[in-house]
C-alpha cells in the first residue's frame, strides 16, 4: 500500500490526537516528507514519535490530559505501540492514581507490573 500517493495519509491519527494537540497539521505535514524517503514504513512509529515529543514538551501532565493520553494508547490499532504509551504514562511521577486501577485490571502483563513495581514499598528488592 502506497500511503504517501495519498495526501490526506495521517499514520493513523485519530481527532482525538489533535484536539489534546498532540499531532498538529504542521507536524502531520514534516511526518508526510519525512514518510517520502521511505525510510520507516511504519505509521506507528510516527505515532510514538508525535506522543513521546508532546512528553517532553508539556510535563508536568494534569490528571486530565495523561488519561486522555493513556487512552489514546489503549485504543491505538497497534497494540504494542499503544501499551507503550500506557506504560511511559504508568512511569510518570504525575500518573493519576486512577490510572494504576485501569492498568492492573486491563490484563495486560507488562502494566501490571509497572503497578507492582510502584505499589512494592521501598527498600523491598
Amino acid at each position: 500500500m502506497n500511503l504517501s500517493a495519498d495526501p490526506g495519509h495521517s499514520f493513523g491519527f485519530t481527532e482525538r490526537w489533535f484536539t489534546l494537540g498532540v499531532v498538529s497539521d504542521e507536524l502531520l505535514s514534516e511526518m508526510r516528507r519525512k514518510w517520502d524517503t521511505g525510510d520507516d514504513p511504519n505509521p506507528e512509529h510516527y505515532r510514538y514519535g508525535a506522543f513521546q515529543e508532546y512528553l517532553t514538551k508539556r510535563r508536568p501532565l494534569s490528571p486530565e490530559v495523561a488519561i486522555s493520553l493513556y487512552e489514546l494508547g489503549d485504543t491505538d490499532p497497534d497494540e504494542s505501540m499503544g501499551g507503550a504509551m500506557m506504560a511511559d504514562i504508568l512511569r510518570l511521577p504525575e500518573c493519576p492514581p486512577n490510572l494504576f486501577d485501569a492498568a492492573a485490571e486491563s490484563g495486560r502483563k507488562h502494566l501490571v507490573r509497572i503497578v507492582e513495581r510502584r505499589n512494592k514499598p521501598k527498600g523491598q528488592g
